[in-house]
């Protein structure tokens, strides 16, 4: 700790006093005053004027907490200065006028070279995070040059995120680091690295900027390309990033057309993905985007019952892309994990992916399928008791609606998996001919069948009907037909 007190001797951090700090009566320390935290942590550190600062923690943040009173001068939106000299931490509030630049400067130069050296020592699996930890960096700037903090700059958090850098949890990166770093465990370390630069460019691009580098990590990993292309159809690229990407090259086409189907103009991501093909016959992801555009011109001799069946996967395919995999993943976190199949039903049919798709594939569509997914979309989800089965015939009766009579329907599998008696979550969807079911039937306690006719009143609450099968504490899927 000596030699702790000594780098610091006479260095000053700054920071934003926000309304909540001052009415907690202490100093967040995430970011800015992180080394004073390093610093005061266990007995802490005299404060001018009596008493001490010390370190507390609280959901797993740090922050500065002194005796009562001792922000008693500060304002929410005042910049506060903490300076140590001699052991002892003086505390005042600044205007940041007329501050030294070049010194701004170093220290935005050196964090961003210490998260780029993150970043590289994180993909060798030298480092368990993609970031550098700011205290450190304040560190080795006081050992490089002590005279850095010898005078109040803006504080760390707001003049790194200026500068284009991240900060997590008292780390900086470089904008795009896989701080979920789970998320890259099954790349090369050197796809690691192109993935976060190649974030970054996008994420950061000004006008007139160069994005060849990024281009060229996109040509040279078709992983990282795969993951670049899903997360840019999340998230569409704006249009002076679209017009500044080059035409020329497979990789920036394919951004352009995933854009467009982020956006619901598959039509146009189609062509694009044709001219992505033309250039680079073997680039994988759009060769996938290719055959699933193709799927939505069904084969004109098929009847209705064949082509609904196809269709129906193309739905599944559908919700399950970059741009709205997020509403089945957001009812699994809160149901369980084996129900995906039938909560991807939910997500499709609750969230109206139908008419998203209708209204981004329906050039594709002949009359007859845009009349039986418009049926679908009217077509609600209804608790239907099990009343008889007879061979591949299953019988069944909407539960709630005693005046209506059973409905009959031909399906071997679920004919297999269900006896009377039983009740199944689902919709029955027309499928030219019949009433049909498609997709994956949840199985309801006949104990909490009341207790599932309450959430049915439409509009059906997808999020309620998750957390049901969450409650159950047991499988809620049955076979498909």
């Amino acid at each position: 700790m000596s030699e702790l007190l000594r780098l610091s001797e006479g260095a000053v951090l700054t920071h934003l006093v926000t309304r909540a700090e001052l009415a907690a009566g202490a100093l967040s320390a995430v970011d800015d005053l992180r080394l004073w935290a390093r610093l005061a942590d266990g007995d802490g550190v005299p404060l001018a004027g009596g008493g001490r600062v010390r370190t507390v923690v609280q959901a797993g943040e740090p922050s500065l907490k002194g005796p009562d009173g001792w922000l008693a001068g500060v304002a929410p939106q005042d910049v506060v200065a903490l300076r140590l000299r001699d052991g002892t931490l003086e505390l005042s509030t600044v205007t940041l006028t007329g501050f030294p630049a070049d010194r701004a400067i170093r220290v935005v130069r050196e964090f961003g070279e210490q998260a780029l050296d993150a970043l590289r020592a994180f993909a060798e699996g030298l480092e368990p995070s993609p970031g550098a930890s700011i205290d450190v960096v304040v560190l080795e700037l006081l050992m490089k040059a002590p005279e850095t903090f010898a005078d109040p700059l803006p504080p760390l958090a707001p003049l790194l995120r200026e500068a284009s850098l991240e900060l997590r949890g008292g780390r900086v990166g470089i904008v795009g680091a896989p701080w979920d770093t789970g998320s890259v465990a099954d790349l090369a370390p050197l796809d690691v690295i192109r993935l976060a630069l190649v974030r970054s460019a996008l994420r950061t691009y000004g006008e007139g900027a160069d994005l060849s580098k990024a281009i060229t990590y996109l040509s040279r990993s078709e992983a990282v390309l795969a993951r670049i292309a899903d997360e840019v159809e999340r998230e569409p690229l704006g249009p002076g990033l679209i017009e500044a990407l080059p035409r020329t090259e497979p990789a920036a086409l394919l951004l352009i057309a995933r854009s467009a189907e982020g956006e619901g103009r598959s039509f146009e991501a189609a062509g694009l993905i044709d001219e992505v093909l033309s250039l680079a016959p073997g680039t994988a992801p759009a060769g996938r985007d290719a055959a699933e555009y193709a799927a939505c011109r069904t084969a004109p001799g098929d009847p209705l019952p064949v082509r609904a069946a196809h269709l129906f996967r193309q739905l599944l395919a559908y919700v399950h892309r970059p741009a709205r995999r997020r509403l089945i993943d957001d009812l699994v976190a809160l149901s369980i994990r084996v129900a995906e199949p039938a909560l991807a039903d939910l997500a499709l049919f609750e969230n109206d992916v139908v008419g998203e798709f209708l209204d981004a594939r329906g050039e594709w569509l002949r009359d007859d399928e845009v009349e039986l997914l418009e049926s679908w979309r009217r077509t609600p989800l209804r608790l239907w008791e099990v009343l008889g089965v007879a061979g591949d015939e299953i019988t069944l009766r909407e539960t709630g609606e005693p005046g209506k009579g059973p409905v009959t329907l031909t399906d071997e599998l679920l004919a297999r998996q269900a006896l009377p008696g039983d009740l199944m979550l689902t919709r029955l969807l027309g499928d030219g001919e019949g009433p049909r079911v498609f997709g994956h039937p949840f199985k309801v306690d006949p104990a909490r069948g009341d207790e599932m006719l309450a959430l049915l009143t439409d509009p059906v609450d997808p999020y309620a009907v998750a957390a049901f099968f969450r409650r159950a504490g047991r499988t809620p899927g049955a076979t498909p037909g």
